[in-house]
């Protein structure tokens, strides 16, 4: 309690009391919401074991190298942390422990319980060179296909390197490349959840959504828990300058390597529960402000990765630690040339969001959000991301694609000139013009109802991903929908 009331008041510091009350409120619902994680049973771990003994031998079975960088470990976490590998039902792995603690207090806990396991390996460095040069040193003994990434005070499930397996055995086994480092999956990633320091209760399930480019530049929501193939982490590698955000820095690089390079099948997201992020005093899940710097070095990663690649953008920081907003000088279409469509939300006269992203299945994503809301503990609904289509009502269009609006909607496109003309308010982030449109550039038939309007909505938006385009909903985007009633 005292420590929700200690986060409640450096919000409001930060962002003033009208924003903390929202937040307070919206954090005290998710808190009423149930959860409990349901591990995997006997009889289903038993199983999983029984089908990996067919591919153990097998050369398409990838090597998991594990990397923890340790540090002065609680000797309990530590214990439980090899553990949870030591009891994978996918045997092939080796798990790399980096110790730069002055003394050598885990080795001879190794020594003690797992000196019969030569899959467990540990190297006690000569000194402490921080998290980035430490994990580097673990990842020079890596001789793993894929590697993984694992924090010295979290576990995984027992079947966490299964499912990854599986992934890649599946793929192996459909695109038949010649070896595993050709292998077209670079990277995949689970859902993850958060726990107390005795691993009785677990809580805040993140269950994250497929690649999303632009909401990983907005948060590092991939992390925990995450394998990268191998070729391309010794490649990349961990860098110094980025410590606090190391993995972030590098999955930036990474994910935007695999896809602005070549494409998002490369990128694989589990959608289960396999990693547990322990939460005690000094660890970034229980208390985010602890380790301020770490979003600092994030918010220079997503600056610095988006340079690399030759967009011209300025990064700041969204109210909540660790979230970030991207904005572009010169404007969204010409610094991304990835990006078709970019579209807001709309809102009724409570500011309660009632359209304007939408899944391929015609669903409204964040429907009922109230005003203030971010979406929960992941705070998603404030970020900007990729969608499946977004809403003509609050739309904008790279040029070259408007006349496909008129091939598939029969609707046309207007400048903002013309939209000044019109009616009522639309405010677009990438324009410093106001445009006076109730519809933004796009004027809707009388006779076109909502249902219509989200179908046409969705069609478009499918076209212009075929066409290798993203869609991006901006929520700093706001259509108010004046035709709502209470």
């Amino acid at each position: 309690m005292l420590g929700s009331i200690k986060k409640t008041i450096a919000y409001a510091k930060r962002n003033g009391i009208a924003a903390a009350y929202y937040a307070a409120k919206e954090r005290l619902e998710d808190q009423k919401k149930e959860y409990n994680f349901i591990p995997a049973s006997d009889k289903e771990l038993s199983r999983q074991k029984e089908e990996t003994k067919s591919v153990w031998g097998s050369d398409i079975a990838p090597l998991f190298s594990i990397l923890v960088p340790c540090y002065n470990t609680d000797s309990k976490f530590f214990i439980e942390m090899v553990e949870s590998v030591v009891c994978q039902t996918y045997p092939k792995w080796e798990l790399i422990l980096a110790d730069a603690s002055a003394d050598e207090r885990l080795k001879n806990l190794l020594l003690d319980r797992f000196k019969d396991d030569n899959r467990v390996i540990y190297i006690h460095l000569k000194s402490n060179g921080g998290i980035s040069d430490n994990t580097n040193e673990a990842l020079k003994a890596a001789k793993g296909d894929y590697v993984c990434l694992l924090d010295h005070d979290d576990v995984i499930t027992p079947d966490a390197l299964y499912y990854f397996a599986k992934e890649i055995l599946d793929e192996m086994e459909s695109s038949k490349p010649d070896k595993l480092s050709d292998c077209p999956i670079g990277l995949i990633y689970s859902d993850e959840d958060k726990c107390d320091t005795d691993m009785t209760r677990f809580y805040e399930p993140n269950i994250k959504p497929c690649y999303n480019l632009d909401y990983l530049l907005s948060n590092n929501y991939i992390c925990h828990f995450t394998s990268i193939r191998a070729d391309i982490i010794q490649k990349e590698m961990f860098r110094k300058e980025y410590d606090g955000a190391q993995d972030f820095d590098l999955i930036l690089r990474t994910c935007l390597s695999l896809s602005m390079d070549d494409n998002d099948r490369d990128i694989r997201h589990i959608d289960k529960v396999l990693y547990h992020w322990r939460c005690h005093e000094a660890s970034t899940a229980a208390n985010p402000a602890s380790k301020k710097y770490a979003y600092d070095a994030g918010k220079r990663a997503v600056y610095d990765i988006l340079k690399a690649k030759g967009i011209n953008a300025n990064v700041s920081e969204l109210m909540h630690v660790g979230f970030y907003r991207v904005e572009y000088p010169d404007g969204i279409f010409r610094a991304r040339k990835d990006i078709g469509v970019i579209g807001g939300k709309l809102v009724d006269k409570k500011g309660t969001l009632v359209g304007g992203i939408y899944k391929e299945d015609g669903s409204i994503v964040y429907y009922g959000l109230p005003k203030g809301y971010s979406g929960g503990f992941t705070h998603i609904a404030a970020c900007q991301q990729d969608a499946d289509a977004v809403d003509l009502r609050c739309m904008r269009i790279r040029k070259k694609l408007r006349p496909l609006l008129k091939e598939v909607t029969g609707l046309t496109y207007h400048s903002n000139n013309e939209m000044l003309k019109q009616k009522d308010t639309f405010t677009d982030p990438e324009d410093e013009t106001v445009l006076k449109s109730k519809v933004g550039h796009i004027i809707i038939p009388d006779n076109w109802d909502d249902d219509k309007i989200k179908k046409e909505s969705i069609r478009f938006c499918r076209a212009v991903r075929h066409l290798g385009y993203r869609v991006v909903w901006d929520p700093k985007m706001v259509q108010k929908k004046t035709d709502i009633k209470d």
